[in-house]
């Protein structure tokens, strides 16, 4: 079996579907120190949708909603599609053993399809990102506390902060004045969003 996943015509799947397992473990390991990569990967590619149709309708948000994106955090559909994409591939080998160029489209292709359809299910029976989280754009003004690193102006340290949801929500921050820093576990107000983190000022009790 292993000989079978290892072949060449199945390396695609076998290092999509291993892949998965090494995220699962990393995430594992992060929520034991408090870092959670989900959390991390959402608020790098955060992406506010408003979506209300399943259908696409025409846009690349419409078509990310139809994908069931705007339900579920990022790193969860992509665990999804890795995990859709890898067991369509090693099925197909199983069944007959084609070439890659013509396994790999149909296992894309079939990957999405099965992804949209669990994603469906799965954003049915846990809370709704739209509902019941906040979106990045109103973090403005929050209370977050530094967690992982030190914070100097261009070198953005993790920190953590709780929405009027109380849900837990990791953000990169990096100090508004340039002759500041933020050691571990100080407080900040987040002020400003950049690209991939947050402009802060020092929390005064």
């Amino acid at each position: 079996m292993l000989t079978f996943f290892l072949a060449d015509f199945n390396l695609p799947y076998s290092f999509a579907l291993a892949l998965v397992i090494g995220i699962a473990c990393l995430e594992g390991i992060g929520l034991l120190i408090g870092l959670s990569i989900a959390a991390f990967i959402d608020e790098l590619f955060s992406i506010d949708f408003n979506i209300d149709s399943e259908l696409p309708t025409g846009g690349l948000s419409a078509i990310l909603g139809w994908l069931f994106l705007h339900q579920l955090p990022l790193l969860v559909w992509l665990l999804l599609f890795l995990c859709s994409f890898g067991m369509v591939g090693v099925t197909l080998n199983y069944l007959i053993v084609l070439p890659l160029l013509l396994t790999v489209p149909v296992s894309i292709v079939f990957g999405i399809l099965l992804t949209r359809f669990l994603a469906k299910h799965i954003a049915a029976i846990i809370p709704n990102n739209e509902s019941s989280a906040s979106s990045s754009s109103s973090f403005s003004g929050k209370l977050a506390t530094i967690t992982i690193g030190k914070a100097s102006k261009g070198n953005a340290a993790e920190a953590v902060l709780r929405d009027k949801y109380n849900q837990k929500h990791y953000v990169l921050v990096e100090p508004e004045d340039e002759l500041q820093v933020f050691e571990q576990g100080t407080e900040v107000v987040l002020i400003e969003k950049q690209k991939n983190s947050w402009l802060a000022i020092k929390f005064k009790s």
